[in-house]
C-alpha cells in the first residue's frame, strides 16, 4: 500500500503535539533537579496546555475515523505491523503518513504513552500538597507517590519514543523517503 501524506489539519496537530510535548518533557527535567515553585508552576501549566492538546488529537482522530489507522489491533493490521517489522531487518523501511502500519501503530503508541502522562500529571496537580491541587491533603500522599511513580516511569517511556520517532524520520529522510512532504502544509 503506498503512503498517503497527512492532511493539513492532522500535520498542524502533529506539530503542536510535538512542540506542547517536548516543551512539557524539558520542563519536567528542569523540575525534576530544582523544584523552584516558578519551574513547578510552569509545568504544571506547559502540563494542561498539552493536556488540551492531546484531548483535541483524540477528538481529532476519532472525527476523521482514523483509530483504525493507529490502533490496527485486528489481524490484518497486525500482520502488516509484523511484515514491516521483520522488513526493517530486511532492510526495507515501512511506509509512512496516513496508512496502516508500523509508523501510524507507533503514532499511537506515542499517543498513548503521552495521553498517560498527560491524565496522571493532571491527576498530580489535583493532589499535590501546598495548595496546588483541590484534593491537596496529608492523605494524598499516598495517591502522590503512586502517581509520582507512574508519571515519572511513562517518562522514560516517552522520551524513548521521541528520541526514536526522531531518529526514524531522519533516517527515513536519508534514505530518499522524503519524510519532509509529512509536515509542509503545501500539497506536493
Amino acid at each position: 500500500m503506498e503512503s498517503r501524506p497527512w492532511d493539513n489539519g492532522t500535520r498542524v496537530l502533529h506539530a503542536t503535539l510535538a512542540v506542547t510535548v517536548l516543551a512539557e518533557m524539558s520542563a519536567g527535567v528542569i523540575v525534576s533537579r530544582a523544584t523552584r515553585p516558578q519551574w513547578v508552576f510552569l509545568h504544571s501549566m506547559l502540563g494542561i496546555a498539552t493536556l488540551l492538546v492531546i484531548v483535541v488529537n483524540w477528538m481529532w482522530t476519532w472525527a476523521r475515523h482514523d483509530l483504525g489507522v493507529i490502533f490496527p489491533w485486528n489481524r490484518a493490521g497486525l500482520s502488516r505491523v509484523v511484515r514491516e517489522v521483520w522488513g526493517i531487518f530486511l532492510g526495507k523501511l515501512p511506509s509512512a503518513g496516513d496508512v496502516v502500519g508500523l509508523s501510524s501503530f507507533m503514532h499511537g503508541v506515542g499517543l498513548l504513552a503521552v495521553s498517560g502522562m498527560a491524565v496522571t500529571g493532571f491527576f498530580i496537580y489535583l493532589v499535590i500538597p501546598g495548595g496546588y491541587g483541590f484534593f491537596a491533603n496529608a492523605t494524598g500522599y499516598g495517591l502522590l507517590t503512586t502517581l509520582g511513580v507512574v508519571h515519572l516511569w511513562l517518562s522514560y517511556m516517552v522520551w524513548f519514543y521521541l528520541a526514536g520517532h526522531v531518529l526514524f524520520a531522519a533516517l527515513q529522510q536519508l534514505l530518499g523517503n522524503n519524510m519532509l512532504r509529512h509536515f509542509t502544509l503545501v500539497r506536493h
